[in-house]
């Protein structure tokens, strides 16, 4: 019987014992109580009200006998006399038997026969004396008087018995009327227990009741649930197995009729662990054939008996195996992903495995992206990872981290020597090329290397300080592979501080203007000057090599050449107010400047700001500008010589771009790089190049400048080729304003001076 149900039976079958006991007990009192009201009534009627009865009939019989006396003496007529008497004497005995028979009124009767037997004495006595002499009436009074006397003498005696008799008809009556009142309020307080009493056994039932249902239902889930529930013994046998056990047996193809099946393995060894557990409960997980089953274990200590529920998770599981696949690999190329290096990563260092880490970047991903299309892409980075998978090692794991970025993973070989070899081994620049459906392409990638414990102790440095190796890598120009030192990141930390302070150099006011004079060789004069920012921190030079880099990287780039123009600007006015009509003020703009949607509205500002005419500003825009957004570039551009603004092409040569832009944008100059004038002097291969930049300008009807002129043996081969401007340490270094106010007037001066000679 259940737990549940069994104090509820017990309590009410208690009750309804101790009810049947009490009425027992009530029955038996009632009983005993009836029988005593029978005895009290019993003697009340078979021998107290007889003798009271007797008694008054006795003092009657003896009333009547003085008046049957009296009555003959009046009438002397002896046969009523005699027939009253006899009557009257037959009445009187058979009165006096019912007190005879009373044992406590021996004594009394033993008077009354005495006074009886002298009353008929004198009976027998008076009717003697009538016979025999009807005169003598002394002697017949005398004996009437004397039948009165014994009358008289009787009375007290029978009034005793009289009173004893009704004192103890009285005590009965007492006794009874008290017997019936305990027996009256024992049947009343017996009716409150009872009441009480089916009261609680009425509760206890109902609650019996409810038990059973609730039992009734936790059965019925129990045999109708659809997971498979058993009940098991201390000794691990089962005791109870709902039907959806042999369902899942049977669904597997093994026996419905061996619950047992379902048991974890080596099932008894689970239990010092359940009842160390505050619990007593506990979940695993086991393989069924093909399906996944999670099973619950409860230890009841009071019983010492298990409840095993079986739930079938496998489509759960499998749901949770697709999800983290979802989560942990990247959908394009099926490899894992970062999240799943991180997590790779933690495992190895919990373990203190000592491992190599790699970041691969493919390289200008973003070119190839812009110029061959999303598509295109996606299917040479499928290919990219189909041939660097067959090219690893077992010992190398790939993982693809971002959309051109991949990662190696390699925890055995991770000597430096090691690390090149595997470089070299999966290094795509090699392969020919990637077929793919859209056809071949050649992919070239970098390589950034740190290794664990050496280079980070946990998941975020060791990514970065990768980073910092690849980014290294790709900017070297014989090198695709860097293994990361510790120096790398203290670079980038300083150029990290470096950019902070950058932020505020404006509002410091530590940022301040050079400018370096353009020579105009066949006329000997300055035409123009090239505007440089410099920057003064703490009390020292920082080199534009250093901060200019920085500032394109941060962005920092616009809001610093957008100062440069105004200032520069400003001053090229301050020129013209001084008679340097003609004098153009070159100002270098940056590909993140040129492309900034209000850049031309800077140059407008700047214009009007200044009152600078247009004429004397020059723009020195990169190649790098034209290679990309060709027709926004064109029409950016003629917008900006529509207002009157010179424009050259600054670092001509060194950049990746068709020539035809020198047709199709209003380009004004080239300024030759000074890569190639550093030694035209004496290395033919610059003095061609050299020779054929100037000559394509002329042909195209642009001025040519030459920047870095640093010896007299440039100036001669410049001037050779008919280059119509230099600039460089030979005629001037960099000045501050007014070292080139100065120097202009020097110039001037001198230029006068000669031709005055002349």
């Amino acid at each position: 019987m259940n737990s549940i149900v069994k104090p509820y039976l017990l309590r009410a079958s208690l009750f309804a014992g101790l009810a049947i006991i009490m009425g027992l007990v009530l029955s038996f009192f009632v009983y005993h109580s009836t029988v005593k009201v029978k005895q009290y009534a019993v003697d009340l009627v078979e021998y107290r009200i007889p003798i009271l009865t007797s008694i008054n009939e006795l003092m009657a019989d003896l009333s009547e006998q003085e008046r049957i006396i009296y009555e003959f003496y009046r009438s002397q007529n002896n046969d009523v006399f005699l027939s009253d008497s006899e009557a009257v004497k037959q009445t009187f005995a058979m009165h006096f038997r019912v007190i005879q028979a009373q044992e406590r009124f021996t004594e009394q009767a033993k008077i009354i026969a005495q006074g009886q037997q002298k009353i008929s004495e004198l009976f027998q006595e008076f009717y003697h004396a009538m016979q025999l002499n009807i005169d003598n009436w002394d002697e017949m009074r005398t004996i009437l008087q004397a039948i009165s006397k014994v009358r008289r003498d009787l009375l007290p005696t029978l009034q005793f018995i009289e009173q004893q008799t009704q004192a103890t008809v009285e005590e009965g009556h007492e006794k009874t009327l008290m017997q019936m009142a305990i027996a009256h309020w024992i049947v009343i307080a017996y009716s409150v227990v009872i009441v009480f009493v089916a009261g609680l056994v009425s509760w206890y039932i109902r609650q019996y009741m409810l038990a059973q249902a609730k039992n009734t239902r936790l059965a019925l889930f129990s045999q109708q649930n659809p997971n498979p529930i058993l009940s098991v013994d201390h000794l691990g046998e089962v005791t109870y197995a709902n039907p959806a056990c042999g369902k899942l047996l049977n669904s597997v193809s093994l026996d419905p009729k061996k619950p047992q099946l379902l048991l974890p393995q080596h099932f008894l060894s689970y239990r010092e662990e359940l009842i160390e557990r505050s619990d007593h409960s506990l979940v695993i997980e086991q393989a069924l054939v093909d399906r996944i089953l999670q099973i619950s274990l409860y230890w009841h200590q009071a019983i010492d008996a298990y409840d095993i529920h079986v739930r079938d998770v496998t489509e759960h599981r499998l749901a949770e195996i697709e999800v983290n696949k979802l989560a942990f690999t990247h959908q394009e190329t099926q490899l894992p992903n970062q999240y799943r290096l991180r997590e790779k990563l933690a495992e190895l260092i919990d373990e203190q495995i000592h491992f190599s880490l790699g970041v691969v970047a493919i390289r200008h991903f973003d070119e190839k992206v812009n110029s061959l299309g999303g598509e295109v892409v996606l299917s040479l980075v499928q290919e990219f990872t189909r041939v660097v998978v067959n090219r690893l090692p077992q010992s190398v794991e790939l993982f693809h981290i971002s959309d051109n970025e991949f990662a190696l993973l390699c925890t055995e070989s991770i000597s430096t020597l090691q690390l090149q070899k595997l470089v070299k081994r999966i290094a795509i620049d090699e392969i020919q090329a990637l077929a793919t459906p859209y056809g071949d392409f050649f992919v070239a990638c970098d390589f950034g290397f740190v290794l664990y414990p050496e280079h980070g102790d946990e998941y975020n440095s060791l990514l970065k300080n990768a980073h910092i190796a690849l980014s290294l890598a790709s900017k070297s120009e014989h090198e695709n592979y860097v293994l990361f030192q510790t120096r790398f990141a203290e670079r980038v930390q300083e150029s990290a501080q470096l950019i902070d302070k950058l932020r505020h150099a404006i509002a410091n006011q530590e940022l301040f203007l050079v400018f370096q004079p353009q020579l105009a060789l066949n006329k000997q004069a300055i035409m123009g000057v090239e505007t440089l920012v410099r920057w003064r921190h703490q009390e020292s030079i920082v080199s534009p090599a250093e901060f200019i880099p920085l500032a394109e990287t941060s962005g920092l780039i616009v809001p610093i050449g957008q100062w440069i123009l105004e200032q520069a600007c400003l001053f090229a006015k301050s020129l013209v107010d001084k008679g340097y009509v003609d004098l153009v003020v070159a100002v270098n703009v940056s590909p993140r400047q040129f492309s900034h949607p209000q850049f031309s509205q800077t140059i407008k500002q700047a214009l009007q700001l200044s009152q600078l005419p247009a004429k004397n500003l020059e723009l020195e825009i990169t190649e790098g500008v034209f290679m990309h957004q060709e027709s926004n570039t064109k029409a950016l551009l003629h917008h900006l010589k529509s207002l009157g603004v010179k424009l050259s092409i600054d670092d001509f040569g060194t950049g990746y771009s068709s020539l035809s832009y020198l047709k199709e944008f209003p380009i004004d100059k080239l300024k030759i790089d000074q890569s190639f004038i550093r030694d035209c002097h004496q290395n033919e291969d610059d003095r061609a190049i050299v020779n054929t930049i100037v000559s394509l300008g002329k042909n195209l009807g642009l001025s040519i400048i030459a920047e870095g002129v640093e010896e007299k043996q440039h100036v001669d081969f410049l001037a050779s080729l008919a280059c119509d401007e230099i600039q460089g340490y030979w005629f001037s270094r960099p000045l501050p304003s007014e070292q080139l106010l100065s120097f202009l007037k020097e110039h001037q001066e001198k230029q006068q001076q000669k031709r005055y000679a002349e």
